[in-house]
């Protein structure tokens, strides 16, 4: 035990941390600056500090171990601590810089972050942004366990640790393929996408869960109004769908701009029904955030 003790140490278990979350030696020996050996050494020597494995190394993929899977809380409290530490410690120097680690749902991910994030930087040339894009469920689950400090969504969830604020409103709009037979109409009825196959995104999706409440509100069973046929991971994947002539969907009047303008999508009204949604910042309420993610908060409230 007291060998133990002694060997693990804080830059051993930030090693690590690194390693699981971006299941590569050599994608976290790049993120640490490190050489690629240096960082099997150090996960070397944390295993035989422990006297077990805590890495799973089968034809290149790395998976964490039972013991790994113990290990990483706490090794990511650990690489929270170093950061919030680091950033109080430049605050108090009056020099703003280090890792901003945010996540995005797919609309706010692709769309609106990456230009935000190049003015944020363009004024602060010391802050490094690293912007991880998933489903708006998903990034909320990371939020929780602490992979970001921020994260921006296209839904609200109830669980008390969280607080979430709205920062865009934005319009979901009816895309068809540009030869589909209902560009040629003014509007169409709700009932009317009985009749066409729906290619819809995956479940967690922010805009699917806004149009499935929006249904909701109109006394619409979603499961017996949308005929889905295909089930797609990521917006680009359901406009390459629709580009295709396979179905109808539902989509952010942002994400599909450029194909609005270029005719290859055209936007169909459905009568009598406004669809918007809202996109939120959020944040664990009990875990500090960092100077650079403070003033990337007031930053974005600026704009």
């Amino acid at each position: 035990m007291l060998k133990l003790r002694e060997e693990l140490d804080l830059r051993k278990l930030e090693v690590f941390f690194w390693v699981a979350e971006l299941k590569s030696f050599s994608q976290a020996a790049a993120h640490l600056s490190l050489r690629q050996p240096t960082v099997s050494v150090h996960i070397q020597e944390l295993e035989r500090a422990l006297g077990a494995k805590v890495f799973n190394r089968i034809r290149g993929e790395v998976t964490l171990t039972a013991l790994g899977q113990l290990l990483l809380g706490r090794a990511r409290s650990v690489v929270a601590l170093k950061r919030e530490t680091l950033a109080a410690v430049e605050q108090f120097q009056g020099v703003l810089k280090g890792d901003l680690v945010i996540g995005g749902s797919n609309i706010p991910g692709e769309y609106v972050l990456p230009q935000k994030l190049g003015t944020f930087i363009h004024k602060h040339p010391e802050v490094r942004p690293v912007l991880r894009i998933g489903d708006s469920a998903g990034i909320v689950e990371d939020v929780l366990n602490g992979k970001f400090e921020l994260g921006f969504v296209g839904f609200k969830s109830d669980d008390p640790r969280l607080t979430f604020h709205k920062m865009w409103q934005e319009e979901m709009v009816l895309a068809v393929p540009k030869a589909h037979p209902w560009t040629k109409r003014k509007t169409i009825d709700l009932k009317d996408l009985r009749s066409e196959p729906f290619i819809s995104r995956e479940r967690g999706s922010g805009t699917l869960e806004s149009f499935r409440k929006l249904l909701r509100k109109k006394r619409q069973l979603p499961e017996k109004l949308l005929r889905v046929t295909m089930e797609l991971g990521s917006t680009e994947a359901v406009k390459e769908a629709l580009i295709a002539g396979l179905g109808v969907s539902i989509l952010s009047r942002t994400s599909i701009r450029r194909e609005l303008d270029l005719g290859l999508l055209v936007e169909v009204p459905i009568r009598q029904l406004k669809m918007e949604r809202d996109f939120y910042e959020v944040f664990h309420n009990r875990r500090p955030l960092s100077a650079v993610a403070q003033a990337f908060r007031g930053f974005l409230r600026s704009e």
